[in-house]
């Protein structure tokens, strides 16, 4: 069950709807990605959707009112700031939630209470402004009116944290920035220190709005980023052509693309000429030609000419919002770093909590000449800097961030788990056929034996091969150009990493690789071609073999020499091929080693003995989709070979390359690394911000300014650092220049 959270920017909401909701009953399980704002439940037995929906709404509204919940996510609604206590922000109107069904929340008032909190803390900071100046002009017996002022000020900018404090203390939500800024601010009043408490809850409300609107920017950044989606469509009914919405198209619809405009759904084009430029899926603009009966897909951007189109597949099922979603549902998968962060926040801010607590008791009592009011403030600094929002809330967007820049280079990655592989990888193992090579066979030799003629040989390799898909098999029919009379094949087999079968009248005929035919105990020379063979019997008979070769793909070599530049230690391939064709292969590639002559189950097993070998680090499989599904199971991490948005290798891979490129594997560990970097970042920001925070403090040289600096100032700066993963120019970009570079000396 999928549920979304409109207006949830906050790390510390996030994670108390995410572990009460863990806990509800029936409910295995309950993740939040605070990038996407979804909240997902994993269902156990005896679940009631109905029931748990309701029962979610409940608990959002109780402890953040301004969160819409919906079952649908709001695509025109402008993502807007945390209304929680924990960014000072406490919306009190009301939601009419509705039956799970409903599509969002009707009764959302965000936009006014925004204007509200504004003109409250505009008003706080001219009372706060207007009490220094009475500080300084009025006599000594007017002090109550000065303290009058501060107090209004503080009443005004932090009213709702306070309700929320205790509100959430009713839920049992205790050390949350409402439940610490409350406490802070209750110790300065105590110990008199007006304009400090009036001051704390002013630079907290400004602090934490500024950091909403970070987060706000962040989020629409990588939404922008990823989005593919066209919003209107112009399809053609009986009166005319009429303006739609994108949502509203469905299959069978004529469509009329204008140039300039986004392809709002999968179809064929029925008339026009155009170039498309396919970069949103891509990341390559390089304009595609299209002419009638070309298939073309949503998201792709029309060129030069108006184009007729009729759709294949409707909005909601078309390439660009399958690809948004599978984008989306990444977030979902939290990494390593993430679930760190996570479970070490929930430790985190009740230790330095009691710290506070020690701080303002221990040193009075033990060492002589201390001050109770000294000690006492300086916890409730502690106690300031102690929320962990910084870290919460960076680690999420960074991996979400990843995942878009990598979708904006044509490289889906499913989740921030496999972002965390793909740092970690260390030995990669590819298929060859169409992964590091074009997959796309030519015959270069036909050898007939002694009682067969050429063309006799190219008849029944043609006849053998008629019904198969494999690029072997189409690579000889192309080549034969020969009509088949299907009403004479019977008994059709394939069988897998060895070849075919076919009856033809009173004929057997088998094509395949030297294993179909030791099967069918037909002996087989010595073969010293340079090649992938294919063997042809007719009646147990050998009729000769044809050669096959099949190119290296352009960036292969480029692609494997920078993954060694960036730490990968072995490269290996697997191949169903003959092994000398395989080796022949490895060495101009420079791979690390060959493995030839592999059925499928061959590959199994020689996957599972390179991985149990490789303890210090993860494996990477890199195949072509389908075909190679076992082993892209077995991988900590399989890529695809994505065939610009073949279904078949989405769904069987982590990671798919939607060129087809060798280089896009290059650009995966690129990012992942970057993105590793920038948490890395986060992590020692935020922390170092903290402690040296905390440090100063221990040492009486701490402010409570400096404090709400150490709280959302890190927040904010950590949230600017993973933007910068959007802006990323890449390694391989860098490569690039200096081959350009080097072209352009020699020249």
């Amino acid at each position: 069950m999928k549920v979304f959270l409109e207006g949830l920017n906050c790390a510390n909401c996030a994670g108390k709807i995410e572990k009460l909701v863990g806990k509800m009953p029936n409910v295995s399980a309950a993740s939040i990605s605070l990038a996407t704002g979804s909240l997902v439940i994993e269902e156990a037995d005896g679940f009631a959707r109905e029931e748990t929906y309701d029962a979610i709404v409940k608990l959002v509204h109780s402890l953040e009112p301004h969160v819409v919940v919906s079952t649908t996510r709001n695509q025109t609604a402008a993502v807007t700031g945390c209304g929680c206590g924990d960014h000072a922000h406490g919306h009190s109107h009301e939601h009419a939630h509705d039956h799970p069904k409903t599509e969002a929340v009707q009764s959302h008032t965000h936009g006014d209470m925004d204007k509200r909190q504004k003109i409250e803390l505009s008003s706080a900071i001219g009372l706060f402004i207007l009490g220094f100046i009475l500080q300084a002009l009025l006599p000594a017996n007017l002090e109550m009116v000065t303290i009058g002022v501060f107090l209004g000020a503080y009443l005004l900018a932090g009213y709702r944290v306070i309700l929320l404090a205790f509100r959430n203390i009713g839920h049992g939500q205790i050390f949350d920035e409402n439940f610490l800024m409350a406490i802070a601010t209750f110790g300065a009043l105590f110990l008199t220190e007006w304009p400090e408490a009036a001051g704390v809850m002013i630079f907290f409300g400004i602090g934490e709005y500024f950091q909403d609107r970070a987060v706000d920017n962040a989020r629409r950044s990588i939404a922008e980023t990823i989005s593919f989606n066209a919003i209107t469509a112009n399809r053609v009914d009986p009166e005319g052509e009429v303006v739609i919405d994108a949502k509203e198209v469905k299959i069978g619809d004529l469509l009329i693309i204008k140039p300039g405009e986004k392809i709002p759904a999968d179809g064929i084009i029925i008339e026009g000429v155009s170039h498309l430029d396919t970069s949103p899926l891509t990341g390559e603009s390089y304009p595609r030609k299209v002419a009638k009966g070309d298939e073309i897909l949503s998201g792709m951007i029309n060129g030069n000419a108006v184009l007729k189109i009729r759709v294949t597949k409707d909005y909601e099922n078309s390439t660009a919002m399958k690809i948004m979603h599978l984008i989306e549902e990444a977030s979902d998968k939290k990494g390593k770093t993430e679930k760190f962060i996570t479970k070490f926040s929930h430790y985190y801010t009740p230790i330095v909590v009691f710290s506070a607590i020690a701080m303002a008791i221990i040193p009075p009592l033990f060492i002589s000449g201390a001050s109770w009011q000294t000690w006492f403030y300086q916890s409730l600094i502690f106690l300031v800097v102690s929320c962990p929002c910084a870290l919460v809330l960076s680690i999420p967007i960074s991996y979400f961030g990843g995942i878009g820049r990598a979708s904006k280079e044509g490289v889906l990655i499913k989740g921030g788990n496999y972002l965390d592989v793909l740092y970690q990888s260390d030995v990669f193992v590819f298929d060859k056929t169409g992964t590091l090579t074009q997959g796309e066979f030519k015959v270069l030799k036909a050898e007939p034996a002694p009682g067969f003629t050429e063309a006799e040989l190219l008849a029944a390799a043609a006849t053998g091969e008629h019904y198969s898909n494999h690029p072997i098999g189409k690579a000889i029919t192309t080549y034969v150009k020969m009509a088949v009379d299907e009403n004479n094949l019977t008994d059709y087999l394939e069988v897998p990493g060895k070849g075919t079968r076919v009856v033809v009248g009173d004929q057997v005929i088998l094509a395949g690789n030297r294993s179909l035919f030791q099967e069918h105990q037909i002996e087989l020379a010595d073969n010293q071609e340079t090649g992938t063979i294919v063997y042809v019997a007719v009646d147990n008979k050998l009729a000769g073999y044809l050669v096959l070769g099949d190119m290296l793909k352009e960036n292969a070599f480029s692609a494997l020499t920078l993954l060694k530049k960036l730490g990968i230690k072995k490269t290996i391939m697997l191949s169903g091929d003959n092994s000398s064709v395989a080796n022949e292969i490895g060495t101009q590639l420079m791979l690390d080693e060959v493995i030839g002559d592999c059925l499928p189950q061959d590959k199994v097993r020689a996957f599972e003995k390179i991985k149990g070998g490789n303890t210090a680090g993860k494996t990477i499989f890199v195949g072509d989709g389908m075909n190679d599904a076992p082993v892209l199971a077995m991988a900590d991490a399989g890529i695809a070979m994505g065939a610009l948005g073949s279904d078949a290798a989405i769904e069987a891979a982590d990671i798919i390359l939607m060129k087809d490129d060798p280089m896009d594997i290059v650009k995966a560990v690129n990012i992942a690394k970057y993105t590793r970097r920038i948490m890395i970042q986060n992590i020692v920001m935020a922390l170092g911000i903290k402690l040296t925070v905390l440090t100063m403090t221990f040492f009486g040289m701490g402010e409570m300014y400096l404090a709400i600096f150490a709280d959302v100032g890190a927040a904010i700066l950590t949230i600017l650092n993973t933007t910068r993963i959007l802006r990323y120019r890449g390694f391989w970009q860098k490569q690039n220049r200096s081959k350009q570079l080097v072209e352009r000396i020699a020249d």
